[in-house]
């Protein structure tokens, strides 16, 4: 009985962080890029909490996911971020982990006439 009680008292701090790190971990948002389309169009994410965006470029050119009002606002920005741009070649994903802050951001694919067609976006951060 002394043993099991010593166990527990043990395991007691671990059992209680539990909770608390499956709250920091972060959600995973997939985002597809296909030919002049984000989706979804609308992102909405909330302030604070970590996300890792899964862009996903199903088109067998590039595009790109550019936010750089978002990402300059954001911190703990991890990934191939280049100037608020995230380049995704034909065919292939790459994840990008940040916690973002509140606010209503622009989303676009900057390659040449690819807004123009309709790859544009937003992301609202609550």
């Amino acid at each position: 009985m002394r043993a099991a009680l010593f166990a527990l008292a043990l395991l007691a701090p671990q059992i209680a962080a539990a909770p608390a790190f499956a709250q920091d971990a972060p959600r995973t948002v997939e985002v597809q890029l296909a030919n002049f389309s984000f989706a979804p169009r609308a992102i909405t994410l909330t302030a604070g909490r970590p996300v890792i965006l899964h862009l996903v470029n199903s088109a067998g050119g590039g595009h790109n996911f550019s936010a750089p009002q978002f990402f300059a606002a954001a911190t703990g920005v991890s990934g191939a971020v280049h100037n608020g741009t995230v380049d995704v070649p034909g065919h292939q994903s790459v994840d990008i982990r940040v916690t973002p802050s509140r606010g209503t951001y622009r989303l676009r694919c900057t390659h040449t006439m690819h807004t123009a067609f309709g790859m544009s976006g937003t992301i609202t951060v609550q």
